[in-house]
């Protein structure tokens, strides 16, 4: 029966070391938590988006397509809202229809083009 009871109190130590060893890490893993959520500091991103954008975008497009030198822009109208440019107005031939939207494309800040400019020939 000693050996039992020597065998019991062994275990029973050991389940004791066991239980402080899980206890320690416990407390400092929640030392650990404490500490990084106080040293975190709050980081606010804030972003809007400048008012004169589009219209520097309205007239590098308005300007290049006055100045190519095949494109006929006394009809077509341009306006920018959030980076897209929607084009207004006529033109003569599909070519300058195409052409239209090809200057409005190339321009930095133009996310897209909508092209709503009304092909009228010659008869009509």
């Amino acid at each position: 029966m000693t050996l039992d009871f020597h065998g019991a109190l062994r275990r029973g130590a050991g389940l004791l070391v066991l239980g402080l060893v899980g206890l320690a890490l416990s407390v400092c893993a929640d030392e650990a938590r404490a500490q990084s959520r106080d040293s975190l500091k709050t980081i606010v991103v804030t972003g809007q988006k400048l008012p004169t954008q589009d219209a520097e975008v309205q007239q590098q497009v308005e300007t290049a397509m006055r100045t190519d030198r095949y494109f006929f822009d006394e009809h077509v109208t341009v306006t920018v809202k959030d980076g897209v440019v929607t084009l207004t107005g006529i033109v003569f031939d599909e070519w300058d229809l195409r052409a239209a939207r090809r200057i409005a494309r190339r321009i930095p800040g133009v996310r897209r083009v909508i092209n709503d400019i009304e092909l009228v020939l010659g008869g009509e």
